[in-house]
C-alpha cells in the first residue's frame, strides 16, 4: 500500500509540475530544474499558503555533497505570494 501511495504522489508532482521532497536525506544527488514556464499565474493567497509552478521544493530535508542545477526557463509568469508567510514561487529551487 505503501507503494501505491508514493507513486501517486510522485505522478501528482509531475502532473503540477513541480518535485518535493520533505524530511528525508539527499546526499550524493544532482537535482536539475530544467521546467519551462510560459503564461503561468502562481498565487499563494492566505495565511501560510504556498503554491509553486515548474520548482523544486526540499523542506526539511538535510541536503549534502549535491549539485544544484535550474535551468528554468520563464517567459509571461505572473507569482504571487500574499498573505503572512505565504510563499510562491516559479522556476526556482526551494530549500528550506
Amino acid at each position: 500500500m505503501k507503494t501505491v501511495s508514493l507513486a501517486a504522489v510522485v505522478l501528482m508532482s509531475i502532473v503540477a509540475g513541480t518535485a518535493m521532497a520533505e524530511g528525508s536525506k539527499i546526499e550524493k544527488s544532482t537535482l536539475i530544474n530544467a521546467s519551462k514556464n510560459t503564461l503561468t499565474n502562481t498565487q499563494a493567497i492566505g495565511r501560510n499558503s504556498a503554491a509553486s509552478t515548474g520548482s523544486i521544493s526540499v523542506v526539511g530535508s538535510k541536503v549534502e555533497k549535491s549539485t544544484l542545477i535550474n535551468a528554468s526557463k520563464n517567459t509571461l509568469t505572473n507569482t504571487q505570494a500574499i498573505g503572512r508567510d505565504s510563499l510562491a514561487t516559479t522556476g526556482s529551487i526551494d530549500i528550506r
